[in-house]
């Protein structure tokens, strides 16, 4: 593997970490809405996905887990940042040898955790829209706001 096809990898493999992002986004912005959909005129609400658009993949799990009861599906996600946030960060720099050049053997042990992430984030994109899907009929095709 050259240093193009490793740099290429880890380029792939991060992508899939962004899409986790955005699910979750959809998913704080779809919660509010049916929170805003509930509430009606009752009361002022005025808080909105958008505030929540250049928030860290920890943050948003934070945000995630106060509007959701799924707690292994938040556990999967704190995990799966720990290792994003490795990858991301020290990742690169790890197959690094002193002379800046890229460590083969190092890069190739890499490549396996770039392929674990690459799945876990396919799952985890699943699972985060399967848990909207469980209030997204309400927030599409009931007034809730009646009574």
């Amino acid at each position: 593997m050259d240093e193009d096809d490793f740099y290429l990898k880890v380029a792939h493999a991060l992508s899939g970490c962004q899409l986790v992002e955005q699910q979750l986004k959809l998913y704080i912005t779809e919660a509010l809405e049916l929170a805003k959909k509930c509430i009606g005129e009752k009361i002022p609400f005025k808080m909105a996905g958008d505030d929540y658009a250049d928030s860290s993949l920890e943050r948003l799990i934070e945000i995630f887990k106060k509007l959701s009861d799924n707690e292994k599906l938040v556990t999967d996600l704190r995990r799966f940042k720990d290792e994003r946030n490795f990858l991301s960060h020290k990742g690169i720099t790890h197959c690094l040898d002193y002379e800046g050049e890229l460590s083969h053997s190092t890069a190739l042990e890499l490549q396996e955790r770039l392929e674990a992430i690459q799945e876990e984030a396919k799952l985890l994109y699943v699972a985060i829209h399967e848990e909207a899907n469980k209030f997204r009929g309400y927030l599409w095709f009931d007034d809730l706001t009646a009574g």
